[in-house]
This record gives structure tokens, sequence and C-alpha cells, in this order.
């Protein structure tokens, strides 16, 4: 029975693990599609432009309140495994005050100082676009308390479903707003004889729908909230819980569990600043002033777009991963999160390895699909950091993992040592070859790969964990390697004629196709692990009726 029991909370993980997942990279995959016409409306200077006010937005929210859902969904998960509903609904309400008055704050510095910081970032007009972005800082602080309240309660379906609203939202104001600013900062330029006018209004334009996006998704999760209120209501009634936690205590168990949240967070995303900083100084000391932009606008609208969409799945299931092992490692169930973290390892490395190998035969396709560009820059800067969809899929997934064993300490000391390493690669890179922006992707590998090797040696250290490499590393390789070479041969026959959308995307389903089925054969993939998923049961099902599985 107990054995069972395991089975069923192991099934329940990856499940809830896998909406998230599969929201995340829906919501990737639809930012995608966002960034392909955003892309032709501001140009790669625009992209320049978007891509600094958001690093300094990304900063001001990481130190803000990056850190609340999961500190919420934490502290709240370790309350309803004591089913103490009271102090759970208590740390909700308080943590909501919390987000409102330090949501306010960041939003205000930031309208207040837009062009001070966006000098800083030698971009002096994305300041329009960062004054756009700063309602969005109080927006999303009130939005993280509730997606990880719910979070905490073992339900990951209202953080999916917000995710996927304020995404479609996003879309469809960013693109309506970036079209017609742009008109009209191009009549501004023409009037002051400066056509990056027309970049500045239309990157302003792409971030009014993160504010309306964020605003429509809060409004969701409060709907949500609203028709579950009498349902937990009850709970708390029903709660015979005699120790009520004070007020004190909350925001003292808060601010203990936001604040190594926060710099690890912070020093993550801060070497996405520190790149773009150090990459736009050492181009205009050397005189590159004039590729500078547009290099930049190549790497962040477009390439990382890219890498970003596999990447998306470990971000979530990193995210779900945290309040269920919170509760295993407090009961001291260490077989119970060996089997957790073994299984979503398994998982994000059968997606991510295929799409590394796939971007990295693919690259030059790919740019031309998307973004109708043969230009070398971006398919050369995607075969670079292949591997890095791999290496950041890992370390990010692994930084979750240990923020849920509550080694809250270990993803800043690792991500500290990865970042003076990464930075000194960058400098020298930069400063002493002619790599250029080349060199920025090639030293992020170089950070995630550190970070990657420290976070596991912590996590078996530890639990005395140790990964199954076959199952979870060889098998996709062998898989991956199968597909790359089917792809690598149409590709050859199906761009003799040059460049043809159909046949590129023809490419892809095929290597799709093959690398799955390759996996069955292999038994990378069994059915069990399949249905777990939602809507695996059915595709076990056909697959059982060709006697594939």
């Amino acid at each position: 029975m107990a054995e069972a029991g395991s089975k069923n909370k192991l099934n329940n993980f990856i499940v809830q693990g896998g909406i998230l997942a599969f929201a995340g990279v829906l919501v990737r995959m639809l930012g995608l599609l966002k960034r392909i016409p955003l892309t032709y409306i501001i140009g790669d200077v625009g992209n320049s432009y978007y891509s600094a006010a958001y690093e300094i937005y990304s900063i001001i929210l990481t130190v803000s309140s990056y850190g609340i859902p999961l500190s919420v969904s934490k502290l709240v998960a370790a309350r309803i495994s004591k089913g103490q509903y009271k102090n759970a609904n208590k740390i909700f309400r308080c943590t909501l005050i919390f987000a409102f008055v330090v949501g306010f704050l960041a939003s205000s510095l930031v309208y207040i100082f837009a062009e001070s910081l966006s000098n800083m970032m030698n971009e002096p007009m994305s300041y329009m676009a960062l004054r756009v972005l700063a309602p969005t800082l109080f927006i999303v602080a009130i939005m993280g308390v509730f997606r990880g309240y719910f979070q905490g309660m073992g339900t990951m379906v209202p953080t999916a479903c917000s995710q996927l609203i304020e995404q479609i939202i996003l879309i469809a104001v960013s693109l309506t707003s970036a079209f017609l600013l742009s008109g009209k900062g191009q009549k501004v330029g023409a009037l002051l004889n400066n056509e990056n006018y027309k970049n500045a209004y239309g990157a302003a334009g792409a971030t009014l729908g993160c504010s309306i996006g964020a605003a429509a998704s809060l409004a969701f999760l409060v709907f949500v909230y609203k028709l579950h209120f009498k349902k937990q209501q009850r709970k708390i009634a029903r709660d015979n819980t005699t120790v009520i936690e004070s007020t004190g205590f909350v925001y003292k168990s808060l601010i203990l569990t936001i604040v190594p949240v926060v710099i690890s967070s912070t020093v993550n995303n801060i070497s996405n600043f520190l790149d773009q900083f150090i990459h736009n100084r050492i181009m205009v000391e050397k005189g590159l002033e004039a590729i500078k932009s547009v290099n930049w606008g190549i790497y962040s609208g477009k390439y990382l777009v890219l890498i970003n969409v596999p990447i998306a799945m470990a971000n979530a299931m990193g995210a779900s991963s945290v309040p269920t092992l919170s509760g295993v490692m407090r009961n001291k169930e260490y077989g119970e999160a060996r089997r957790k973290i073994g299984s979503i390892i398994r998982v994000t490395m059968a997606v991510s390895i295929p799409c590394a190998l796939g971007m990295a035969i693919l690259a030059p396709e790919i740019m031309y699909l998307l973004f109708s560009t043969t230009n070398e820059t971006g398919p050369l800067l995607l075969r670079i950091g292949a591997l890095g969809i791999v290496l950041f899929s890992l370390s990010t997934l692994t930084n979750g993992i240990l923020q849920g064993m509550s080694k809250l300490s270990k993803p800043i000391t690792h991500a500290l040592i990865a970042l003076v390493v990464h930075v000194t690669v960058l400098v020298c890179l930069l400063k002493f070859t002619d790599w250029n922006i080349y060199a920025v992707a090639f030293s992020n590998n170089i950070f995630s790969a550190i970070m990657v090797v420290l976070n596991i040696y912590s996590i078996s250290k530890t639990i005395n964990y140790r990964q199954e490499f076959k199952k979870t590393f060889i098998t996709p390789s062998l898989c991956a390697a199968v597909m790359g070479l089917v792809i690598f041969l149409l590709n050859r026959i199906f761009t003799k004629g040059g460049y043809h959308r159909l046949l590129i995307i023809l490419e892809i389903i095929i290597g799709a196709f093959v690398y799955f089925i390759a996996m069955i054969l292999l038994k990378g993939l069994t059915a069990e692990e399949m249905e777990r998923f939602p809507g695996g049961g059915k595709l076990v099902r056909i697959l059982d009726r060709f006697h594939l599985i």
C-alpha cells in the first residue's frame, strides 16, 4: 500500500509538473510567434531597445517580487501538509500586503528614473519602453501571490491558465500598439531627423502588452480565487489548529524564504543585464557602435527567443518541484525525493537534447523560416548556443530542486562562482578577439556548465543521489543522433534549390517523428511514463495498437 501511495504521489507530481511545463512551452511558443512579426515591425535596433528596457525591468522585478510565488508556494505547502489551513490563509493575506507595498515602490522608482537607467545601458532611447513597463512591476507582484498560493495548494492549473491568458493578450496588444506607435515614431523621427524614433516608439508599444497581459492574468486568478473562496473557508472553519502564527512570524518566515531566492535569481538575471552592459560598453570603446544595437537585437530578439522555448520546460518543472520536494524532505522521505528528482531530470533531458541538436543542424533554415533572414549572425549564434539548451535546462531545473530541498544558499553560491568566471571570459573575448556578439553566447555556456556541475554535486551530497545515466542521457542522445542524421540527409536534398518554408517544416516534423519512434524502440520512454502526462493514455493506446510499445 505504501508503495502504491508513493507511486500515486509521483504520478501526481509529474502530472502537475507536466501541466505547468506544457503551459510554459506553449507560452514560449506564443512568445516566439510574437517576436517574429515584432522583429519585422521594430527591426533589430528596436529589439535592442526593447531588450535594454526588459533587462532593467527584469532586474528590478527580481529584486522586488520575483521570489514571491516560490516563497508563498513553499510556505503554504508546508502548512497544508499539516492541515493548517488557517496559517496558510494568513500567509496568503500577509504576502498580499507585502506585494502591494513592494510592487508600488518598484513601479514608481522605475517610472521616475527611467531615463537614467536607460543611459546606464548605453541605449538612451529605450527609456520610453522602460516607462511603459513600469506599472507591470506592481501588477506582477500581486499576481505572484495568487500563483504561489495555488501552487502551494497543490494545483498548477490556475497558474498555467493565467500564463496562457497573459501571453495571448500580450501578443495582441503588443503587436497592435507596436505597429501604431511605430507609425507615430516615424513621423516624430522625420521632424527631428532621427529615424531611430520609429524603433523607440515601436519598442514602447511592444512593452505595453506586458502590462495589459499581466492585468488580464491577475483578473483571471482573482476570479478563480473567488470561485474557491467558500470551499477554502469551510476548510479553514474545520481546521483545529490551536497555534495561529503571529503576523511578525509570518513576515519573518516570508523574508527568510524570499531573500535567498531573490539573491539567487538576481545573480542569474544580472548575468543577462551585465552581458548587454559589457557588450555595449566594449563595442563602443572598439569603435563598433554602428553594429552594437543590430547585433544585440539579433541576439535578444532571435537567438534568445528560440533557445528559451525548450528551456521553458525546465523552468516549469523546477517551479513545480519546489512545494512537493519541500514536503518529502521535511518528512525525511529521501527515497521519494530521489525518485522525483530522477523523473523530472529524465523527462527534461528527453526534450532538451533533441531540441539542441535539431537547432544546431537546422540553424540557417530555422532563421530563414521564422525571420526571413539569411544573415550568418543568427545561425552561428544558434549553433554556438545549442549546447546551452541542455546546460541551461539542467541548471534551471537543479536550481529549483535545491530550493525545494531548502538548500537556498547553494544556488546563490554556485551562481556567484559561475558569474565571476562568465564575466571574466566575456570581457577577455570581447576585448582581445573579434568574436563580438558570439562571445556572449559562448560565455553563457560556460556559466550554465559551472552551475550544472556545482548544483548536481550539492544534490548528490545532500541525499546521496546518483542520477541514472543511460536512460537519462545516453538513450536520448542516440535517438537524437539518428534524428540528426535523417534531418541532415533531408536537408541536403531539400535545400539544393534554396530555402523553402514548407520543406523546412516537413524536415522538422519528420525529425521529431523519427526521434519519438527511436525513443519508443530503445525504451527511452515507457508506457507508464507517458501515461503520467495529460493525454498520455490515449497516445499509449494508439502506439499499442500498432505494436510500438
